[in-house]
């Protein structure tokens, strides 16, 4: 009999185990902590409230598609009301080089009828050589931020969560929003979660930082042997530009979801790849989104003075719905185009043409990578 119980019991453990890791993942559990500083906070009446079980439906509402933000560097506490997240408005950069009117985006898109969601993760932004290792390897001796995020995004969104997620990351946030959804897969994959539209639908860009291995600390004696947390995947010396561009390959083959670039300054992301044809990394990225260069705003004020315009001329284009066309009438990028107008624009590569901060005046240019320059 003692021998049969302890055949039940150790048979019992096994199913529990099976039902945490599906039987071919890793051990992890949707689970977050609502004390963190760091975490998801969805709007509501001009405040963030961070996630809870007691949440009010004006926080979270299971009927509504959900927009989510990612910040990314941010050591300016002006562009925060309480220091965990970057308000969810027209950047005060923007304001002050182009004169645009304080946009609320947040309570745009609430009135729009999204659930507003930001990774806040703001007072742990400020040392740019150590974002790398926080969103992909590890935070405070655990999981990485972006685990954790996912963690908790899947825990409020639920096993019945039916509605579109639409995912936007600007700068490093970038990174954090692939790695995010990049982790998400690996979830669903793994049989920790079983409900894929908690993955998002689209993941927009606005000037991503791509990343240089200068700007990463101790990247040739850790960081380029470590593992990528929670998956255990090694990094195999792969520069960030290539783990950015494998990571996007991945999630858009997985879950086919729709991907748009909107390259700015030139130390964020548009110098770190060629464009010519000869760029691995460079291809692989344009085969799984639309790219744009935001040549004319560049022309106007600047490349070290557009990182944040760019920003907010990617939530505008959402918020106000302003589409764009082409040369020739096409729809082209913007926050506005649906998602199969954007797969449709996979491979292909635009100008920005304005040169002012108006998106009404504005239009892209199609070109040609591998006959004109570019």
């Amino acid at each position: 009999m003692r021998k049969i119980i302890i055949c039940l019991t150790v048979a019992l453990l096994a199913v529990s185990v099976c039902v945490l890791t599906s039987c071919s993942g890793k051990a992890i559990k949707i689970e977050y902590d609502p004390e963190t500083k760091y975490g998801v906070y969805w709007y509501d009446d001009d405040k963030y409230v961070r996630s809870s079980d007691n949440m009010s439906l004006d926080c979270f509402d299971p009927s509504k598609p959900t927009f989510v933000f990612a910040h990314g560097w941010e050591p300016d506490k002006a562009n925060s009301k309480d220091g965990l997240v970057e308000d969810l408005v027209t950047h005060k950069d923007t304001v002050a080089k182009t004169g645009a009117y304080v946009d609320n985006y947040a309570e745009m898109l609430k009135e729009q009828g999204y659930n507003v969601a930001l990774l806040g993760w703001f007072s742990y932004a400020s040392s740019l050589g150590d974002l790398f290792r926080l969103i992909w390897l590890e935070f405070d001796g655990g999981y990485a931020l972006s685990v954790r995020f996912a963690q908790e995004l899947a825990a409020v969104l639920g096993d019945d969560y039916a509605q579109p997620v639409k995912m936007v990351g600007h700068s490093y946030g970038s990174q954090l929003a692939v790695a995010t959804t990049y982790q998400l897969s690996h979830f669903l994959k793994n049989g920790v979660i079983t409900n894929e539209n908690i993955i998002p639908t689209r993941v927009t860009l606005a000037d991503p930082y791509i990343g240089s291995q200068m700007l990463v600390n101790d990247w040739k004696s850790k960081v380029s042997k470590a593992s990528i947390s929670y998956t255990g995947e090694k990094i195999k010396s792969r520069l960030p530009k290539t783990l950015f561009a494998d990571a996007v390959d991945y999630i858009v083959k997985s879950h086919d979801i729709a991907v748009d670039v909107y390259g700015g300054m030139g130390i964020a992301s548009v110098n770190y790849y060629a464009y010519d044809g000869s760029d691995a990394d460079f291809e692989k990225l344009s085969a799984n989104c639309s790219f744009v260069k935001s040549n004319g705003l560049k022309m106007n004020y600047g490349d070290f003075n557009i990182h944040n315009i760019v920003r907010d001329w990617v939530l505008k284009s959402i918020v106000d719905e302003v589409k764009m066309y082409d040369d020739d009438g096409n729809v082209a990028p913007s926050g506005a185009a649906s998602d199969s107008e954007i797969k449709a624009m996979r491979g292909k590569c635009y100008y920005q043409n304005y040169n002012g901060f108006n998106l009404s005046r504005d239009s892209m240019t199609l070109k040609d990578r591998m006959t004109e320059e570019y």
